[in-house]
């Protein structure tokens, strides 16, 4: 039992011990590229926050860059905890989601390779992955007509517009 206790204690430092060292190393190629591949003109503050830019469509090629370069930095896609969540990731997209995302992915390559020109690279409205894609500015406000149920009209059953002058019902105690 002892040497149970010994051998997870060890595993589980060495675990922490890889995981602050990948951390730590990822924060440093961040910051190597935040200082060398970044001028003072592109060092100006990001109006709004990330959400409110991708809800309006605002978005530059310094966000991309930055995403990417976030990705570089990132552990291994090997790796099988990234692997895991980058499946339930996928499995969760449509498939014209899937198709877009594979579409800009290989376009990304064709570019970063040097394959094509920026111009000449897929993208995902070209031939053959034809997926049609809209943003607009505002949210489409749709508007469900609600399902009215009418009970049927009383007044309109009765023949007369005369008062009901009828005797209430009797009450009737309760049996024991």
């Amino acid at each position: 039992m002892k040497r149970k206790t010994i051998d997870s204690y060890i595993t589980n430092v060495i675990e922490e011990s890889l995981k602050a060292t990948l951390q730590r190393r990822a924060l440093q190629e961040k910051e190597k590229q935040d200082a060398t591949g970044s001028s003072e003109e592109e060092k100006k503050p990001v109006a709004g926050s990330e959400a409110e830019k991708l809800k309006k469509g605002d978005i530059t090629v310094e966000d991309i860059i930055s995403k990417l370069n976030s990705i570089r930095s990132g552990k291994s896609f090997n790796d099988d905890a990234v692997k895991s969540s980058l499946s339930q990731y996928f499995n969760d997209l449509e498939d014209a989601e899937k198709t877009a995302l594979l579409a800009f992915l290989k376009g990304i390559s064709q570019v970063v390779t040097g394959e094509v020109s920026g111009s000449e690279a897929l993208g995902p409205g070209d031939k053959p992955v034809g997926v049609e894609m809209e943003k607009t500015s505002s949210p489409k406000k749709v508007s469900i007509k609600p399902n009215v149920i009418k009970a049927p009209d009383i007044e309109k059953s009765k023949k007369s517009d005369a008062e009901d002058t009828s005797g209430p019902v009797p009450i009737m105690p309760k049996k024991k």
